[in-house]
């Protein structure tokens, strides 16, 4: 019985490693600023796999970057140069449903922590 199980189960490895995964990944995730009020600007790739080749288009929840679509079922890349001060989410869709396929985000993060000032005495002390 034992035997019979762990025969089913690499059947089904098999099976998972031959299925592409629909994906949708930004490289680099994470851009770093100096403060909150200074903007990232950097220059992304975005790079996606499908489970099987459809025409796709790319949408952002920032105004500054409008809808892009592909015209070749062999592209799988593209970059962007970005200027913002907030996180980016960007979604990729099949051009002929509209149907969501993936998602990835862009996060913006501040290298610079506020500044705390804690006093180490009691007022009242005398050194």
């Amino acid at each position: 019985m034992l035997a019979l199980s762990l025969g089913l189960m690499g059947n089904n490895g098999a099976q998972a490693k031959s299925n592409k995964i629909t994906s949708l990944r930004v490289t680099p995730e994470i851009c770093i600023t100096s403060n909150d009020d200074q903007a990232c600007e950097i220059k992304v790739e975005l790079r996606w796999e499908l489970s099987h080749n459809e025409l796709i288009c790319i949408l952002s929840d920032n105004p500054a970057y409008p809808k892009w679509c592909n015209d070749s079922l062999n592209q799988h890349t593209i970059s962007i140069k970005v200027s913002t001060l907030t996180d980016i989410q960007f979604v990729m869709v099949s051009k002929e449903s509209n149907q969501t396929l993936a998602g990835a985000k862009l996060k913006i993060t501040s290298a610079s922590q506020p500044q705390v000032r804690r006093r180490y005495r009691n007022p009242w002390s005398l050194f």
